[in-house]
């Protein structure tokens, strides 16, 4: 089944493929820009390069991707795990931050979905696991994360201001799903601490004190409402065990319903051991209007 599967998604790359490249002008020195047709084919052929799922023999179909199918290239390199290399073609010859940004969400969201599926799976396992995220993200190991290796591919350009500014941007605009400490370590040494304050730590800082504040008062609330619920429960415990209407001589005295009943206790004693004149003694208290 594994095999037809890999077979069949091969046939289906390769046709959205020729697709594309059909509806591609004869000269493409002149006009690189696809057909209506044509951007339908890499539209799709884009998202099921994407596809986790996709069963795809990515050496064979890298043979056979043109030198122009730069961001094509970029996601099957994503396939096999070679994010940096896909990262480098999107920001550096692609120049454009944004599909390299875009390339992190996809990869930050597939490792989030990961996640939540293993928390699940261990919860319906009964198996303890560490609590939530904090921040309300995936915090992942610096090699996995998925935005450290923009960071790196950009601090890598040749124009090394550029370079920065567009780390420091990635680190502003995703700083909720980086590992700051991990992120500010890549930075080089000479970069003054005022380039990231306003961007980057001010913000990050932030938003921790505002989690904080928030997860206060989400726990004070779950534990108000863990209180009240453990209320209710002691009431309707201690009614269903001093039911009164299970005794004959007090439904006789028509005293109504009570407003509050103890838990049973035993009556003291003069001897530490039960006898025949002088046995333990339950005693439940009823509370009504008028009357003990």
């Amino acid at each position: 089944i594994e095999m037809h599967r890999s077979n069949f998604h091969d046939e289906l790359s390769f046709l959205l493929l020729e697709g594309v490249i059909a509806e591609l002008p004869e000269d493409e020195s002149k006009d690189t820009t696809d057909t209506e047709l044509g951007h339908v084919y890499r539209s799709m052929l884009r998202e099921f390069l994407n596809w986790p799922l996709a069963k795809i023999r990515t050496e064979q179909f890298m043979e056979s991707l043109p030198p122009s199918f730069l961001q094509e290239k970029a996601l099957v390199l994503g396939r096999v795990g070679s994010h940096e290399d896909a990262l480098r073609i999107l920001y550096r010859d692609l120049k454009s931050l944004d599909l390299a940004l875009e390339y992190c969400d996809d990869r930050f969201a597939r490792q989030k979905a990961k996640q939540e599926a293993i928390r699940m799976r261990h919860q319906s396992s009964n198996i303890a696991l560490p609590g939530p995220d904090p921040t309300g993200t995936l915090q992942v190991k610096q090699e996995d994360n998925a935005y450290l290796p923009l960071v790196r591919v950009a601090l890598e350009s040749d124009d090394t201001e550029r370079g920065t500014e567009a780390a420091i941007k990635v680190l502003a605009l995703r700083r909720s799903a980086i590992d700051r400490a991990a992120a500010l370590r890549l930075l080089p040494s000479d970069v003054p601490v005022s380039a990231v304050a306003r961007p980057f730590l001010i913000p990050a800082l932030v938003d921790s004190e505002s989690q904080v504040r928030r997860m206060t008062v989400v726990s004070a609330l779950l534990r108000s409402r863990y209180l009240r619920l453990k209320e209710k429960l002691t009431e309707a415990q201690l009614k269903a065990q001093a039911n009164i209407h299970v005794v004959p001589a007090l439904r006789s005295l028509n005293l109504g319903d009570p407003l509050h009943s103890t838990m049973s206790f035993r009556a003291r004693t003069t001897s530490s051991t039960p006898s025949s004149t002088m046995p333990y003694v339950e005693i439940v208290k009823h509370f009504f209007p008028r009357h003990l």
